[in-house]
């Protein structure tokens, strides 16, 4: 079956349960009748020597593979150096919370969303395009497309989407219409390592569904990381953490359980496992897990995929840990409410950037008002005191793989 078949069969195929949440039905409503899909491929190479111009040393190559209408192709030259500078400079301006301003076209986001994303941007919306899977090459998969800007908006409050190295590694399958349980895991006291104090909380506040099996501290072992995932009673995997990535892929990548560290290389055997069964999504709430090096450059959620996992969630970069717990509740909120994958991150972030993601006191508060977190010390209080619009807290969080 084509790319474009299935992208078709996949609409036709999407099962959506209701969604169980009034405030946030009214709040963010998915219409399964305007759910279209496409691929958005992106190709990076290097212009050979003498093809070159004063302007360019590299192309990239953009095809759009909509379920519908014609394919679109543009090649575009690019300056290797001068998208590398851009890309530091956004990251720059990410990391110290700054404005990345968008009302200027010169400026990081919205010269990066000009290289990348504009020429394939008239017909996204020519074609009503609601959820993208942007293929990247190596090189382009450190970027944050979410905090990538037009002048009118965000990529991604615009669209729902996903990134993945490689089509082979992404099912373009529909996910199953029944749900399972999730399994939580988490360590929030470690030896030679800072506490996460917000773990704890993360993991008995993720809604219930179908059921939540939650292992904290000492109880979240290896064994129960590695054998647990495999168990077909459930489909999704949260683990809240501290992880480490050195040089020389999955074998120095390691996940700290309550008891210690957890090699990444044990976690492959997981493919075999659950071959006829794959886990519907493997989300890493823990600082950088979507970056790795030249032999996983997708570093965990990477890894995740690899181990056949349907999708995962990872981080670009250090995130502010209140942030990232109650990015990761209030995303569940909305997948326990129907919305499919790529649709809950876009929600999120958009629930965020608009300040409906909120501290109020000592608690912080999701979008339909429902507690998220409290007891928040005055220290992690000051943390997100200015808000949580800023797009250093929700762009780095990314969805990689199938994005429904």
């Amino acid at each position: 079956m084509t790319l474009r078949r299935l992208l078709g069969h996949l609409v036709s195929a999407l099962v959506i349960p209701g969604l169980c949440s009034p405030a946030l039905a009214q709040e963010f409503l998915f219409q399964r009748s305007a759910y279209n899909p496409a691929v958005l491929s992106l190709s990076f190479t290097e212009a050979k020597e003498g093809r070159g111009t004063t302007s360019g040393n590299a192309f990239l190559d953009i095809t759009l593979i909509p379920r519908k209408g014609e394919l679109v192709g543009k090649r575009v030259e690019l300056s290797r150096e001068l998208f590398q500078t851009q890309l530091r400079t956004l990251y720059r301006q990410l990391s110290r919370q700054e404005s990345l301003q968008v009302v200027n076209p010169a400026s990081a986001s919205r010269q990066l969303f000009s290289a990348l994303l504009a020429p394939a941007a008239e017909e996204l919306k020519r074609q009503g395009i609601t959820t993208v899977l942007i293929a990247a090459d190596r090189g382009l998969q450190a970027v944050p497309f979410a905090a990538l800007h037009d002048g009118r908006e965000y990529f991604g409050e615009a669209y729902a989407f996903s990134l993945t190295p490689s089509l082979k590694l992404t099912s373009l399958a529909p996910p199953r219409s029944e749900r399972n349980q999730v399994l939580a895991m988490g360590a929030s006291d470690f030896k030679g390592l800072a506490p996460l104090p917000l773990v704890p909380q993360e993991l008995a506040n993720l809604p219930g569904g179908q059921g939540v099996d939650r292992y904290l501290n000492q109880a979240f072992t290896p064994s129960v990381l590695l054998e647990k995932s495999a168990d077909p009673r459930y489909d999704r995997v949260h683990v809240a953490t501290h992880a480490e990535f050195l040089p020389g892929g999955p074998a120095q990548a390691r996940l700290y359980a309550g008891t210690g560290p957890v090699s990444m290389k044990e976690f492959l055997k997981l493919r075999q496992r659950r071959q006829d069964n794959p886990l519907e999504l493997f989300a890493l709430s823990a600082c950088r897990t979507a970056l790795g090096d030249n032999d996983s450059e997708l570093g965990f959620a990477g890894l995740a995929l690899q181990a056949g996992s349907r999708s995962a969630i990872g981080t670009l970069w250090y995130v502010d840990d209140v942030a990232t717990s109650a990015f990761f509740l209030q995303l569940y909120r909305y997948l326990n409410a129907g919305l499919p994958k790529a649709e809950a991150l876009q929600a999120t972030r958009i629930a965020m950037a608009q300040g409906r993601v909120r501290l109020q006191g000592d608690r912080v508060v999701g979008a339909d008002g429902a507690t998220l977190l409290t007891g928040l010390t005055p220290v992690q209080q000051r943390r997100v005191s200015g808000g949580l619009e800023n797009p250093f807290f929700w762009s780095g969080i990314e969805l990689l793989g199938t994005p429904w």
